[in-house]
């Protein structure tokens, strides 16, 4: 028999997020230099260290182990309608199955997450992630808005990423927390700053930031930006400026094109409107236009199946998952095995 561990003592940084498809297969060599393959097989990772049940509606699957089914159902009768709710809004289309993920527990959820740096995960924890293009995690049976923001980071995902241009944070993330009922407390942090005046500056969020203690003002100011686009400009504009960035063009010249003004305009409309002074240090602009990427008829959509910008409203503690072994008997003497990940 052999044995391939794909996480092992002296390979702790793998990670293999639940609702994996593994494909493989087995290559062998005897000492002759014969050479034999198997059949290609797939193995579906579940998290085995639970018994889980599904229920499936519309694309998408609701995996859980704890609570009754009529919670799970009503998880996924919430999943069903943000993703319409968002896809609608953003103009994009989901289609392919989307897999959701309920954890009872920090402590069930915390093995199953990747990991991020230790100071961080003392301070924040994470209540939802989107870890693939296709899965999210979520802590609790009826987190609903959870689950809402981490489904509207799926759409958000399909209707502005490509091989061609990627959304920054401020963006995704702001669009996640609108996608929710209730901004909750990520609204009382943008209130608080808009009332101190110590908001942040629009360009510095582009990228999420890595310290736990501007978290909540990140999402919440994200938030408030996303929302006053929407409601002074539409949402007919709010989906052409995901549509331009997935054909290429970087933040600024996205905004440009359908709105007529860059980062720095935007912000200062936005500071404007809530009685904040203009900036009184101007940011750096981003590279030229020529920089860019530009969309031809009939490009495909290859976007990332990593999830680094997908992390949740809520995010934290993520700790490396445990280890998994595919076993197979083999009557050959070497081995090699080919595997895929999707």
């Amino acid at each position: 028999s052999a044995v391939f561990a794909l996480q092992s003592p002296d390979q702790t940084t793998f990670y293999l997020a639940p609702g994996t498809t593994i494909e493989y297969h087995w290559e062998v060599t005897d000492a002759a230099g014969n050479t034999g393959r198997t059949a290609e097989a797939t193995y579906f990772y579940d998290d085995d260290r639970f018994e889980w049940s599904h229920l499936e509606q519309a694309g998408v699957t609701i995996y859980y182990y704890a609570g009754d089914e009529g919670d799970a159902r009503a998880m996924l009768d919430v999943a069903s309608e943000s993703i319409t709710k968002m896809s609608a809004l953003l103009g994009g289309t989901v289609d392919f199955p989307v897999k959701v993920w309920i954890y009872d527990s920090v402590d069930d959820m915390r093995p199953a997450l990747p990991r991020r740096s230790e100071t961080y995960e003392d301070s924040v924890i994470t209540a939802g992630i989107r870890i693939t293009t296709d899965t999210v995690l979520v802590l609790g049976e009826a987190s609903f808005d959870t689950l809402r923001h981490e489904l509207t980071h799926v759409v958000t995902a399909a209707s502005g990423e490509s091989a061609l241009g990627t959304l920054p944070a401020w963006l995704d993330e702001g669009t996640a927390v609108y996608g929710q009922e209730d901004p909750e407390g990520f609204g009382d942090a943008i209130a608080n700053a808009i009332d101190r005046g110590n908001v942040l500056s629009l360009r510095s969020i582009t990228s999420s930031p890595g310290d736990a203690s501007k978290v909540n003002l990140f999402y919440g100011q994200s938030w408030h930006i996303v929302k006053y686009l929407v409601d002074t400009y539409g949402e007919e504009k709010f989906a052409a400026l995901f549509a331009t960035i997935k054909g290429g063009k970087r933040i600024d010249s996205a905004l440009e094109a359908v709105y007529g003004f860059d980062q720095d305009g935007l912000e200062d409309e936005w500071r404007a409107a809530n009685n904040l002074p203009p900036r009184t240090t101007p940011e750096p602009t981003e590279p030229p236009a020529q920089d860019e990427l530009t969309a031809t008829p009939g490009t495909p959509d290859v976007s990332d199946n990593s999830s680094d910008d997908g992390t949740s409203a809520t995010t934290v503690i993520i700790i490396a998952i445990a280890t998994l072994a595919l076993a197979a008997l083999i009557a050959f003497a070497g081995l090699t095995l080919a595997r895929r990940f999707k």
